[in-house]
């Protein structure tokens, strides 16, 4: 997938003498590991990266959730330099998919540079020096680092989001969000609230329910949930795909093709997604809605696509159960041992989970991250995050996001963006090198995306954006409240992988002075580009 063009273009740079960076990654996740991996592949030993838990995995360390597991295909669900072929299943659970995370560590010597436990509080660039200045606190207490390059991979999905319940704080039994899954609770006979039924509530919910004396799930609004084409892989094709590498490739592409031609399934209006919308709800009907499931607790009155497109074979069945009830009508408050709805309806409950989801469409708005003048991240983005190709924000020099602003997708493997980014990255860091090495071996350089080149970037994807079943009505963790699109890419992804193919140099700013001259001497010597 093209990830090779950029490593072996900072590996010639610095074959050629270029001065290698200092990297500081924060984000312990696959797409930080797959920064960490590439640059240790280019020949660049210093990098660090921060991870606030006490393992690598990220999301796939945090969600133990009982069913917790991917819904992209195994076989994409993994680096196109680091592939796994031995995958037990076509959709892999999560204890597979965090050792696959956790082979990475290994695979590419990535140990020395791990901080585990350490969590990042802020980050402040030096216009004078040109650095990044990295505050974090771990086991042994407060430090600072200082880095040439801070990448910030962590995520989108790594904030859980608990909603303000009046009553919350009385209630008396046990209560935890899917993301932070309390094993030491028996569930095993006991009245369960769930609040709400997104992506992780339709995994966990079926082996609650499989045990629990009463599910009562309180909705806010249903979810198109499809079948899950999942099974395990039989011997003869492990073995395929194992020892036959052209085979394995093959079926990598055809599950890559197979789910790339989903995507006019977002565009609006679109005859494909009205057509499936149509289907969906007329079998719901049928064989779902009766007295104790009225049309309001599983049939979406909302465009297919506009809210995330769930995919599961237990789902629908643990929803007949006699033992399982949805409750549409609003929370008003909870109390000790119930929750009482808007309607004044009382439900008694033992334990309260939340499957509500994350904390998305503000991304690093919460970490103090400044760069020129002082400027934080979150005042760039006081009316929605965004960057160009998700990963670069003027004014923000030698600083990159993996996961950033609409590079989330609704019919594809993240990472293969996270591939197309961390590419982009590493040419990046090239330019950046050549640049210092055009003023001399000790020379100081910086590379910043142009602000008419962010701005047009900007402007593109909110055009396509507002295309799509994503801007409809619907309430969804893709947008702010105010409407603005910020987590999805709004094309195929085939177009991503060429914008990210080869790195401009004209959209960016590239500039590099002496050490001994203060950056924005004309002094000194100095090359530039952009």
């Amino acid at each position: 997938m093209a990830i090779e063009l950029g490593r072996r273009r900072l590996q010639r740079c610095m074959a050629a003498g270029g001065l290698p960076p200092t990297v500081a990654v924060v984000g312990g996740g696959l797409s930080g590991l797959a920064m960490a991996a590439q640059l240790h592949r280019s020949g660049i030993t210093g990098v660090t990266v921060f991870e606030r838990s006490d393992g690598v995995g990220g999301t796939w360390r945090d969600n133990t959730y009982p069913g917790a597991g991917c819904d992209v295909p195994s076989h994409l669900y993994s680096f196109s330099f680091a592939r796994k072929a031995d995958w037990t299943r076509r959709y892999a659970d999560q204890p597979e998919i965090l050792a696959y995370a956790e082979s990475l560590v290994d695979r590419f010597d990535l140990r020395a540079a791990l901080r585990l436990s350490t969590a990042v509080t802020g980050a402040d660039y030096d216009e004078i020096l040109r650095r990044w200045r990295v505050s974090f606190t771990g086991p042994d207490g407060d430090g600072v680092l200082e880095a040439d390059v801070l990448v910030l991979a962590c995520g989108q999905l790594n904030r859980p989001a608990v909603p303000d319940l009046d009553g919350l704080d009385r209630f008396a039994g046990p209560s935890w969000h899917s993301a932070r899954w309390d094993h030491t609770v028996d569930l095993a006979g006991r009245r369960v609230g769930v609040v709400g039924s997104g992506a992780s509530a339709i995994q966990f919910v079926p082996r609650v329910a499989s045990e629990a004396a009463a599910v009562t799930i309180f909705q806010r609004t249903p979810n198109y949930v499809a079948p899950k084409r999942d099974r395990a892989y039989r011997g003869v094709e492990r073995r395929l795909l194992e020892r036959v590498r052209p085979y394995e490739v093959l079926y990598r592409w055809c599950i890559y093709w197979g789910l790339e031609l989903r995507w006019p399934v977002f565009r609006r209006p679109g005859l494909a997604g009205r057509l499936l919308g149509r289907t969906f709800r007329r079998k719901l009907r049928a064989g779902m809605v009766s007295e104790r499931l009225p049309e309001a607790a599983v049939v979406p009155d909302y465009p297919v696509g506009c809210k995330r497109i769930l995919i599961s074979n237990e789902w629908y069945p643990a929803l007949l159960r006699p033992t399982v009830d949805v409750v549409t009508a609003p929370i008003d408050h909870v109390e000790a041992d119930a929750v009482v709805t808007a309607d004044g309806e009382r439900h008694p409950v033992d334990a309260l989970v939340f499957g509500t989801g994350f904390e998305t469409t503000s991304f690093l708005s919460h970490l103090p991250v400044r760069g020129v003048g002082g400027r934080t991240l979150a005042a760039a983005w006081h009316d929605g995050a965004r960057a160009h190709l998700g990963i670069t924000v003027p004014g923000f020099p030698d600083c990159f996001l993996l996961y950033g602003p609409n590079t989330n997708l609704g019919h594809n493997s993240i990472l293969f963006m996270v591939e197309r980014q961390v590419n982009w990255i590493l040419q990046a860091l090239a330019m950046r090198s050549e640049a210092a090495a055009a003023v001399g071996g000790a020379g100081v350089a910086a590379v910043d995306v142009r602000r008419d080149v962010a701005g047009r970037s900007d402007r593109w994807t909110q055009r396509l954006a507002s295309r799509t079943t994503w801007a409809s009505t619907c309430t969804s963790w893709y947008k702010t409240a105010a409407g603005r699109v910020t987590n999805n890419w709004p094309s195929w992804t085939v177009r991503y992988w060429l914008d990210t193919l080869v790195l401009r140099r004209r959209d960016l700013e590239v500039d590099a002075v002496l050490p001994d001259r203060p950056a924005g001497d004309a002094a000194g010597r100095r090359a530039t580009a952009g």
